[in-house]
């Protein structure tokens, strides 16, 4: 196949910062031009690796795109978060993985500044010109100073810088009750989707005005112990940690899956064609969730026993979708992977046999990704398509 260079503002995007150490180059040829973006937040290896074998098994069914992983400089400063990053780096490199990139964002901003105009702004603006979609992953607790608690004994903010970036990030795309007359960035482009997973759905709430439940199992569920946890009803067990607790050199037990609820006008009926009975398994690793919902959210899928947010949809933008569980592991679409699902057992339990096996659940887990890359198509058509006028002339947009 013949391949072209990347569009021009795609080129200046991607180089507008200096790569830090360990970075892979930032090549710009080699590519079909024209091609969509879907924006990574927090693109680990794991985060990384995930979108590409993804993409290489077809459950994310692109024919080519760019994958724009994004971090802050300053999550540098967590060594664990920086080998992280060069593990990333490395990967992509020694793969030749030509169509994953990298954007570093600079700049620090308090936390009375993040919902509103601010140093980050312009960079926000550059990456949401040149996406079709954003994808926002998994992580460590959100500091509940940005929604207004104290914090927890049991809350774990590891990673404060990237929180502040991404709820400034949320905010800008979506507005809110944080500044009622701000104008967000999806109200030029109504149908652009944001797929938030796990951390992202919680940060996408905290971003709206909304506060989480710091720890399931005792504020909820009144647990007192990891055995009382483990010893109820497998529907509640929300996290694998529990289980790591009791046995913490195992690394091939398998992460714990519960069935959801789906609300009969959401997303995942009305354009995934998900049926309104269905009770899909997930795989779940959270213990927080939310509590107060944000404004413009509304819950669209529920833990069996209707306490535990699942999912949420934004009721103005309808691309905006945030799910508490990760149909995003590449674990859960892997014939060949076999782990533990209790401390003792073999090594027998295949998560993809058990999502296929239980009814509708692996189905469940591909719907989510063909609706997620048919709005990035369509969103790609709708900017391309914003770059000519009605004599066919090309203009900027």
């Amino acid at each position: 196949m013949k391949r072209s260079r990347l569009p021009l503002a795609l080129c200046l995007l991607l180089l507008s910062f200096p790569a830090a150490a360990g970075d892979p180059p930032q090549r710009t040829a080699d590519l079909p031009a024209a091609l969509p973006v879907i924006v990574l937040t927090h693109p680990t290896l794991f985060q990384v690796r995930n979108i590409v074998e993804l993409y290489e098994r077809d459950i994310l069914p692109l024919p080519t795109f760019v994958l724009l992983g994004i971090y802050h400089e300053d999550e540098f400063a967590n060594p664990e978060e920086a080998e992280a990053y060069r593990d990333s780096f490395d990967f992509v490199r020694e793969n030749d993985i030509s169509w994953v990139r990298f954007r570093k964002l600079s700049g620090r901003v308090g936390i009375a500044n993040l919902f509103r105009e601010n140093a980050w702004s312009p960079q926000f603006r550059e990456i949401f010109a040149a996406a079709s979609g954003i994808i926002f992953t998994g992580g460590m607790d959100i500091p509940p100073a940005l929604y207004g608690r104290g914090t927890s004994l049991l809350s774990e903010p590891t990673t404060p810088a990237r929180h502040a970036y991404e709820i400034s990030l949320l905010f800008h795309l979506l507005g809110g009750s944080r500044d009622p007359s701000f104008v967000p960035l999806l109200a030029a482009r109504p149908d652009f989707p944001i797929l938030a997973i796990c951390l992202g759905l919680q940060s996408l709430n905290v971003a709206l005005g909304g506060t989480l439940v710091q720890d399931i199992p005792t504020e909820i569920y009144d647990c007192k112990t990891v055995e009382d946890v483990l010893g109820g009803d497998a529907d509640r067990i929300h996290s694998g940690a529990y289980l790591e607790k009791l046995h913490p050199h195992d690394p091939d037990l398998a992460s714990p899956f519960h069935r959801i609820r789906l609300a009969t006008d959401s997303i995942f009926i009305k354009k995934m064609g998900v049926a309104g009975s269905d009770t899909p398994s997930v795989a779940t690793s959270h213990h927080q969730a939310i509590d107060r919902l944000g404004a413009g959210l509304r819950v669209t899928a529920t833990s069996m026993d209707n306490r535990i947010v699942e999912a949420v949809e934004h009721a103005r933008f309808t691309n905006v979708l945030g799910v508490q569980f990760h149909p995003e592991r590449h674990t859960l679409y892997r014939k060949g992977l076999f782990q533990r699902l209790r401390p003792g057992d073999p090594l027998d339990f295949n998560p993809r046999a058990f999502l296929k096996a239980n009814p509708s659940s692996y189905e469940f887990h591909r719907a989510i990704w063909k609706w997620f890359t048919e709005q990035v198509l369509a969103e790609q058509k709708s900017v391309e398509g914003r770059r000519f006028t009605v004599d066919g002339q090309k203009k900027e947009y």
